[in-house]
């Protein structure tokens, strides 16, 4: 059926929708959602007179110029510019736009606040969506200190009696509740989030991503998207601020040993923070600045990265695409993911996003710029013809992001340019360093991991890429080559 998009400039910013009745792909824009009272959303805040270049000191010295002498060669100020297709960049959001990870934060938050809204009996049900029935009796280790595994049903079990009866005590909402020490001491409510948490490690850690990237979301099975949205702004209203629970540090659940359960104790640690680095935002804010576009394509849920673009203020955000469930009659989200709408936003499904909701604006052509941190966006980050420079926030991954980190690297030692590695028909790769026990950008490449007292640099993988591309193999080569993905498109293809 031919593809339909709604006319006119998105303001910032819009959500891409699909019309499961028509199946069509519109662009349509979304005002933003009542805040929570005593908080004003305000997605844009711009200066009156803002500037057109990077001038935060934050950025590694290098990156900074390479991204500046971007936005002199294509940015409206340059003679190919052209106003009628403008150009576009794509960002992931956990751990690139954002320090940290707004979904995992939210769990945290939905947690200890127990705000759900599916049916005591329903829970079983839904936390066992989307896992193939044998990989149900896998094994993920209890972290108790003895090297335990449990088993990834008895896990879902013992979540799901726990809910059942924190929730006829009335303690389930959708919009959550404080409670008081007594509750959270209770044995059900720490075997509830205790479980819950390990269950999410437990099924990232051995299944595919087309698994546990949707398995969380279903989390969100009964509410609107609304509620979603609501509950996340207030995730983000408490761990986006330093007076509250932005404390860059780790907590732990640990499910009680005294408690009879199928899996026995786990114990499962999680990190406490997330915030936008001024930086980034200065980024969002030069690119439109000079008449860029900015998506955003995350593997978070639509509304959860919607209400981080309004708490954390993101400047110029042109459009969201995100993991999205399918609705019931009544608006409410189910255990099903929408694959009507568009593909999974991880991994591949981000590239297939950009073809069939974003490119589609932009005359059929790729992004100009994009900016990642993991393997989860190594294929939109590779494989675009068009695309000039790739940001990379380094967190010494071993994924193939180290791939794009050792690029970045390698390209910096050898001194090419922005238009030098464009002339030679390749992207540009540019490697930024963060401290992530005070949530900053700083001007380095290397970063300071939660928790740790010393940088880290490149993973063996990072550095094999290196290797290789000083042996003189191309970066087309050393890509291809050294992937983890079987079906990975290629460099460049797009």
């Amino acid at each position: 059926m031919k593809r339909q998009i709604v006319p006119g400039k998105m303001k910032k910013y819009a959500v891409s929708v699909l019309c499961a009745l028509t199946i069509f792909s519109v662009v349509q824009t979304f005002p933003a959602m009542a805040a929570p009272a005593g908080k004003t959303v305000t997605v844009v805040n711009r200066q009156m007179i803002s500037p057109l270049y990077l001038q935060s000191t934050g950025w590694e010295p290098e990156v900074k110029q390479s991204i500046n002498d971007f936005l002199k060669l294509y940015g409206k100020k340059s003679a190919n510019y052209k106003a009628a297709n403008r150009p576009y960049a794509v960002f992931d959001f956990d751990n690139t736009t954002s320090v940290m990870d707004v979904e995992e934060q939210l769990m945290i938050w939905q947690l200890d606040h127990l705000a759900f809204a599916i049916a005591p009996n329903q829970m079983m049900k839904v936390l066992q969506t989307g896992i193939p029935a044998e990989k149900l009796s896998l094994t993920y280790g209890a972290d108790d200190g003895e090297g335990r595994q449990v088993r990834i049903q008895d896990g879902i079990r013992d979540a799901s009696a726990a809910y059942r009866v924190l929730y006829k005590q009335g303690l389930v909402t959708p919009q959550g509740k404080e409670f008081s020490a007594a509750v959270k001491n209770s044995l059900e409510f720490k075997e509830f989030t205790a479980k819950m948490r390990w269950l999410y490690d437990a099924i990232g850690e051995t299944m595919d991503a087309s698994v546990s990237y949707p398995w969380v979301t279903y989390w969100y099975t009964g509410m609107t998207p609304k509620q979603v949205y609501q509950l996340a702004y207030r995730c983000d209203s408490w761990y986006g601020d330093p007076a509250k629970g932005q404390t860059w540090s780790k907590g732990s659940y640990q499910s009680p040993v005294e408690l009879k359960s199928q899996a026995g104790s786990v114990s499962v640690s999680y990190k406490l923070g997330i915030t936008v680095t001024p930086e980034i935002k200065e980024l969002y804010n030069v690119l439109n600045e000079n008449g860029i576009d900015t998506w955003i394509d995350s593997a978070s849920p639509l509304d959860v990265v919607r209400a981080a673009v309004d708490y954390f203020q993101i400047p110029g955000v042109d459009g969201i695409v995100g993991m999205t469930n399918q609705k019931d009659q009544q608006g409410r989200y189910i255990n099903a993911y929408d694959y009507q709408l568009h593909a999974q936003t991880q991994g591949v499904g981000k590239s297939q996003t950009i073809d069939s909701v974003i490119a589609p604006r932009y005359k059929g052509q790729g992004p100009v710029f994009a900016a990642m941190d993991s393997q989860g966006d190594f294929n939109f980050c590779t494989e675009y013809k068009n695309t000039k420079a790739v940001l990379v926030l380094n967190r010494k991954r071993t994924d193939d992001a180290a791939l794009c980190a050792g690029i970045a690297v390698w390209q910096k030692k050898k001194g090419i340019s922005l238009a030098e590695a464009n002339k030679n028909g390749d992207t540009l790769y540019l490697l930024q360093g963060r401290n992530e026990n005070t949530g900053t950008l700083w001007p380095d490449d290397k970063t300071l991991l939660l928790g740790k007292k010393d940088k880290v640099y490149l993973s063996d993988k990072a550095q094999k890429a290196i290797q290789e591309l000083d042996t003189g193999k191309s970066i087309a080569e050393v890509l291809k080559e050294n992937t983890k993905l079987k079906d990975y498109q290629g460099y460049k293809t797009r």
